[in-house]
């Protein structure tokens, strides 16, 4: 039986991290966030500067929708990686 764990490096950061880009991209604003009122900064109900943390959120997901190319780049070379290197 052997005991394997996964160790903190900065390749798993970097996995990490790219995870939670692609699940920030697959995100559809109108869809699923706008029930929340963060599918645009301009619909919003309230003043935007009562709520900073909630326009902070907003700019995100806009600001991750321009990564698409970089993130599929980056996807192909982790899945490279793990096909080559024998991923954890």
């Amino acid at each position: 039986f052997e005991n394997k764990t996964m160790g903190f490096s900065l390749w798993s950061l970097f996995k990490a991290g790219l995870l939670m880009t692609n699940a920030l991209m697959v995100l559809n604003r109108p869809r699923f966030l706008a029930k929340y009122g963060l599918d645009d900064v301009n619909n919003m109900t309230v003043d935007p500067t009562t709520r900073p943390l909630q326009v902070q959120a907003i700019g995100l997901l806009q600001a991750v929708q321009y990564l698409k190319v970089p993130v599929i780049v980056a996807n192909c070379i982790t899945i490279l990686f793990e096909m080559i290197l024998g991923g954890t």
